[in-house]
């Protein structure tokens, strides 16, 4: 034991300390409070046994992990480590520097940090750099100014090629007002790679490209005659592939964006339109949805963005029997290839349902249905030298999922007891021209009991589970009974649990597997003796599966995993 706490200590003397995002308000600074300390520490064990002996598995695993939070009037430095018998790693939860200082209605960030202004703008891309959040009243007003991407040069050693990149700075903005019945805004965004941040060439395969970008989004929501709404946000992208190639150029025509932007002869000028309208009352709702973005739609405020795409959603709601019975549905249809450039169109059609009851006593239940349809639709192409030998051709995927619960709890301070059954459907396939293929069918169910005697601190249930698929001229069965139980002392310290349950496997109507699994567990809290030595915890877990029968060419009878661990908080 000596001997770990020498490796433990002499491993703690190579940590490196950082500071995480804090936020920190006038309130929270006290210089009177000096430094505290928080964390906590656990050791946990755990041991295997297995009859295969190809399962390549440590019989003994033992790691240490350890917490520690530092605050220094109102600053928090936090870090952690991990430590084992495989492998030492030491692991900080931030890898970066902030500081978010807020007096009232001013919130300023510093450091490394990321703000969200619009989804088709600055889009919750991480920045290091500085900005402010200024919300007097119904206004806000936000702005930034840092370093999206940091320069970072080929290395032929490291093969670094995937991790190349030019140096990019960026900044934005965004103000908008919120009043009881509207709410508008406008953002803008713009970043840019620095040509000269690399010194030394890339290689093509890299593909990397200087780039240029901005976009300007607006935004405003207008609620009507209490009960009705209408919302809408347009934004547009003048995105540069690469500002090297055709600087200065003129793009073809002369529009106004190329005056006010001075676009160049590879600029791709794209817009996004999102918008809905509806009703939401008390009793009842629908909302109408629609949204459009073009084709190459990107912004370098982001990391992920989907394009060449238009939806249509309607989306329907209606309460029963005072707010007991709610029925909600959704009926959506999406396009793309909006440019007509592409080989393929996909037309992509998603439906679903859902009811839910509950009569706040007794009763609980609900019944979903959704079904996902997509159709492909692949346009002959015509060349001087090559013929299409393929026509119009149509594919279809279909998938079709239906789930329902029904659950009755009853009971009184002595004993309380429920049921609760479920059961789903899915469906899928696939058709191409007059060609059915790639059927599949999923049933699952599944039943449960349980009651507890709340004066004697003891609960138990029983259940049976099923779940049949056939797929691929294949049917698989699953399914088996399970009984569990739990029972915890007065003072609530410790908790018992342990539990049993038999599963069959067929396959194609022949016995494939069984196996039983059974498991017991424990958690013991120690009192605190005082609030100094903190709060002590010991976990414990038995699990053992055994292979009554199976047709598998490894042999495997049983599995043993067991779990201690013991962990202290201050």
């Amino acid at each position: 034991m000596k001997k770990a706490y020498i490796v433990l200590a002499s491993f703690l003397l190579l940590i490196q300390v950082q500071l995480k995002a804090v936020e920190i308000t006038p309130d929270a600074i006290d210089f009177k409070k000096g430094l505290t300390a928080s964390g906590g520490l656990s050791f946990n064990n755990t041991f295997y046994q297995g009859s295969d002996s190809l399962i390549k598995r440590d019989p003994y695993v033992y790691t240490l992990c350890g917490t520690l939070n530092l605050n220094y009037i109102g600053i928090d430095l936090p870090f952690s480590f991990a430590l084992s018998n495989t492998s030492k790693e030491y692991t900080q939860p931030f890898n970066r520097f902030q500081i978010a200082p807020q007096y009232k209605w001013v919130k300023l960030y510093l450091g490394s940090t990321s703000m969200t202004f619009s989804p088709y703008t600055l889009a919750g891309h991480d920045f290091r750099g500085v900005g402010v959040e200024l919300t007097p009243k119904n206004w806000y007003v936000g702005a930034m100014y840092g370093r999206f991407l940091k320069a970072i040069e080929y290395d032929p050693l490291e093969k670094n090629i995937d991790d190349v990149s030019y140096k990019r700075m960026g900044y934005a903005a965004k103000v908008g007002w919120t009043g009881a019945s509207t709410s508008v805004n406008a953002t803008f965004f713009h970043a840019e790679d620095d040509v000269n941040s690399l010194k030394y060439d890339v290689p093509a395969e890299a593909d990397l490209h200087p780039k240029e970008n901005t976009a300007i989004s607006a935004y405003i929501r207008q609620a009507l005659f209490k009960y009705f709404f209408v919302q809408a946000e347009y934004a547009f992208s003048l995105y540069n592939t690469d500002i090297r190639t055709a600087e200065g150029a003129p793009a073809e025509g002369s529009t106004f964006a190329d005056k006010l932007f001075g676009r160049k002869g590879n600029d791709r000028f794209v817009d996004a339109l999102n918008a809905s309208v509806g009703y939401a009352g008390p009793v009842w709702g629908l909302s109408f949805c629609y949204e459009r973005i073009a084709p190459y739609y990107q912004t370098l405020g982001g990391y992920y963005f989907t394009d060449d795409k238009e939806d249509y959603t309607l989306a329907p709601y209606v309460k029963f029997l005072g707010g007991k019975l709610n029925v909600s549905g959704k009926l959506g249809f999406e396009f793309n290839n909006l440019n007509n450039l592409k080989a393929n169109d996909n037309r992509r059609v998603v439906g679903s349902v859902t009811g839910a009851f509950s009569d706040g006593k007794h009763w609980t239940s609900s019944l979903s249905y959704s079904n996902f349809s997509n159709y492909t639709k692949y346009k002959k192409q015509a060349y001087p030298y090559y013929v299409d030998q393929l026509d119009t051709l149509n594919f279809y995927q279909v998938n079709q999922n239906l789930t329902g619960m029904l659950g009755y709890n009853w009971g009184d301070t002595i004993r309380t007891q429920g049921v609760a059954g479920t059961a789903s459907y899915q469906f899928g396939n696939q058709e191409k021209g007059d060609v059915s293929f790639a059927k599949q069918r999923v049933w699952s169910s599944s039943l449960n009991f349980s009651q507890n005697f709340v004066k004697r601190r003891v609960n138990w249930g029983a259940s049976v589970s099923m779940n049949y698929a056939d797929a691929s001229q294949m049917e698989n069965l699953f399914w088996g009974p399970g009984l569990n139980g739990g029972w915890h002392n007065k003072s609530g310290q410790l908790n018992v649990t342990a539990g049993v349950a038999y599963n069959v496997n067929d396959l194609n109507g022949k016995r494939y597997s069984s196996l039983l699994n059974s498991n017991a567990g424990f958690t013991y809290s120690l009192k605190q003796i005082d609030q100094k030595f903190g709060n002590h915890a010991v976990n414990g877990n038995v699990g053992l599966t055994n292979w009554l029968e199976t047709n598998s060419k490894t042999r495997n009878d049983f599995e043993f995993l067991a779990t201690l661990s013991y962990s202290v908080n201050f």
